[in-house]
């Protein structure tokens, strides 16, 4: 004989699961995240501009952190530094570009490490991720343990589509 209330309890977990899988998958529609007038309003030209260069754009979007090399700086503050840059993008990008910060949430938030030189290369890739109209974040060490004060050490670039991210870092081999 069949227990009618553990098919009944087994049945609503059931349900319950797909129905809560179901809501979270559903796209927001492409909205950016909700913004107060105030904040919508301080969009400057070129930061429209820079929504327009990603409107057009669909496939994955990720977010690049670029690490120098020449540093040799310990597996920690390689850490630390790489969130410092991925929080400070991911902040200017909400404010530059929520479209696209949207995008790249959806898809997973893909974050890729790569490595540079030195900062000669470091700063050719920031200049040329500008050029392009890419959110960038370039992060420089207060000094207080392994490196100088006002080393540049890591470039976040992105969120932004794959194809514009690696149009600048493709060279690049991960960390």
């Amino acid at each position: 004989m069949i227990d009618t209330s553990l098919v009944a309890t087994v049945s609503a977990a059931i349900v319950s699961f797909v129905v809560g899988y179901t809501i979270a998958k559903l796209p927001s529609g492409g909205k950016p995240p909700p913004a107060s007038k105030k904040e919508s309003q301080k969009l400057s030209a070129s930061d429209e501009d820079m929504e327009k260069v990603f409107a057009g754009i669909g496939g994955e979007y990720k977010m690049v952190l670029v690490v120098r090399n020449d540093l040799k700086m310990g597996k920690g503050k390689i850490a630390a530094q790489c969130g410092h840059a991925a929080v400070g993008a991911y902040e200017s990008a909400v404010r530059k570009t929520p479209a696209a910060v949207n995008k790249w949430q959806y898809g997973g938030q893909a974050k890729i490490a790569l490595k540079v030189e030195n900062e000669v290369g470091m700063m050719e890739i920031y200049r040329t991720a500008k050029a392009n109209n890419l959110n960038c974040c370039l992060i420089r060490d207060a000094g207080r343990t392994q490196i100088e004060p006002n080393t540049k050490t890591v470039l976040a670039i992105g969120p932004a589509p794959n194809l514009a991210v690696d149009s600048v870092t493709g060279h690049l081999k991960l960390l």
